[in-house]
């Protein structure tokens, strides 16, 4: 009995470890997209896309075209506040991210994905195009 106490405390630290650790998004809480899960499954070989979220407000480069499940990279270039979210053509959130901080995305199905950053408005925004 004493070994079980001594067991369900250990997987109620470690999944408190999960939960805390690794976070370059402020505490923001990011979920994987049914297109990220399809793409775990059966994941690109192709070299991830990255982009800068930068300090003039701005991601670079704004247009990207990737193949179905080539991750994309974005990445805070400076000590701006940013978020990467989705406004039409999927759903995704990175949350708040600080400078330094990186959110990961993979898109399974062709189309035009339009993201911008919740906190900078439509001025900074970008568009993925995903074509086979």
């Amino acid at each position: 009995m004493k070994a079980l106490k001594i067991f369900g405390a250990i997987v109620v630290l470690a999944a408190a470890g999960v939960a805390c650790g690794g976070s370059d998004s402020g505490g923001a809480v990011n979920t994987p997209s049914a297109s990220a899960s399809a793409c775990a499954a059966s994941p690109s070989t192709e070299a991830p896309v990255k982009v800068d979220a930068n300090a003039s407000l701005k991601f670079v480069p704004a247009n990207i075209t990737v193949k179905p499940c080539q991750l994309v990279i974005w990445t805070v270039v400076g000590a701006v506040l940013h978020t990467v979210t989705a406004k039409s053509g999927a759903t995704f959130d990175s949350g708040n991210l600080n400078e330094g901080g990186t959110f990961t995305q993979a898109f399974a199905t062709p189309g035009t994905i339009h993201y911008y950053c919740k906190i900078h408005g439509a001025a900074m925004s970008g568009i993925i195009t995903v074509s086979s």
